[in-house]
């Protein structure tokens, strides 16, 4: 496929979003930079059209926002952490959280618990749901509500009760099963390659790991040089590389150095859902007459996911969209409380159509 051969027809779900999914864009561009390196991976059963996966994000990825970046090239996509417990329950807010009516493609439901029992129960009813193409399991989460009951990154610490919950939950579904963790607990504690091998060994089907530890949270450069020979203890298993991958380059530093399988973008694709295509050498999403049409998008999607909680959701879209506007400080103060749609369209018509 040339890079020529989305034509502007082809993006008529731009201003539709209900219309069908389309995967052309998600298929790579022959002779693109990043030929070679951005293509199709396996993981279990599950063929994947290319390997840039969508991070998890705690009210991030909703519904619309995955498939939008599914729209965009996104090969893969990651719910918002779910807990084992609120899913024992049924939880209504939870089970809302992980479904969608649209189609974002290959799709895993992530979950997070300490107790191998109850993820086994909680990934079966997952499975039950028919939602969803993989389990992820949650072993990186930083945040103290998760890390306190033992799960999230809390995990790094106990790697034999890690690889319980992953033999426990594999054994009670028939989906793959997967995980993401951290580099370690804090930087006096790194572990990565010993959890690898016992997740690996316990059944995991394929690994993501986020290049900070616990300790660090968000902040700080991603410590790449962690992820240096983790592909040896992956082997035939996808290993998939997470954090700070915000460019072409970043992806061809990052295959360079692990010879990772795959890319996981976060916060890197907030207010720029486009870098999917752009990695994927889909340019005609990369023209800046198609910013606006992408943002309305987008916001129109919320509010029919969501209906009239969709404008306080997007906030941390609209930031991430207006994040270079000169003026960005003071719109976020004018804008930090607004529930009008009509006025959060406007300000993203003013921004992108006076660049």
């Amino acid at each position: 496929m040339s890079s020529s051969s989305l034509d502007f027809q082809s993006l008529s779900w731009i201003g539709n979003p209900s219309a069908e999914f389309d995967s052309s864009s998600q298929r790579p561009v022959e002779g693109s930079k990043l030929a070679g390196i951005i293509k199709p991976i396996k993981i279990g059963n599950v063929q994947l059209p290319n390997n840039l996966v969508l991070a998890p994000m705690a009210g991030v990825t909703d519904g619309s926002f995955r498939q939008l970046c599914a729209r965009l090239g996104a090969g893969y996509s990651v719910s918002e952490l779910a807990s084992c417990k609120a899913l024992q329950m049924k939880s209504t807010q939870t089970l809302e959280m992980i479904r969608f009516e649209g189609n974002t493609g290959a799709y895993a439901v992530q979950i997070f618990g300490s107790d191998p029992d109850l993820m086994a129960e909680a990934a079966s009813y997952v499975e039950s749901l028919k939602i969803c193409d993989i389990i992820d399991i949650n072993m990186g989460c930083p945040v103290s509500k998760v890390v306190k009951t033992g799960a999230g990154s809390a995990l790094m610490k106990t790697p034999e009760l890690a690889a319980e919950i992953i033999k426990s939950v594999s054994k009670s579904v028939h989906l793959p099963v997967t995980c993401k963790f951290r580099i370690g607990w804090t930087e006096n504690s790194i572990n990565v390659k010993d959890f690898a091998h016992a997740v690996i060994e316990a059944g995991a089907k394929a690994i993501t790991v986020h290049a900070r530890t616990r300790q660090a949270m968000y902040t700080g450069p991603a410590q790449w040089q962690y992820l240096e020979g983790i592909k040896d203890i992956a082997k035939s298993i996808p290993f998939i590389a997470n954090g700070d991958i915000t460019s072409e380059e970043n992806v061809l530093e990052l295959y360079e150095r692990t010879g990772c399988d795959g890319f996981m973008i976060g916060r890197g694709c907030v207010g720029k859902p486009w870098l999917y295509a752009q990695l994927l050498g889909h340019n005609e999403y990369l023209k800046p007459e198609l910013r606006y049409p992408i943002f309305k998008h987008h916001l129109v999607d919320m509010l029919m996911e969501h209906g009239s909680t969709a404008v306080p959701l997007f906030r941390v879209h609209l930031f991430g969209y207006l994040k270079n506007h000169p003026h960005s400080a003071s719109l976020r103060r004018s804008l930090c409380m607004e529930r009008n749609p009509n006025v959060v369209l406007q300000a993203g018509r003013d921004f992108f159509n006076n660049r």
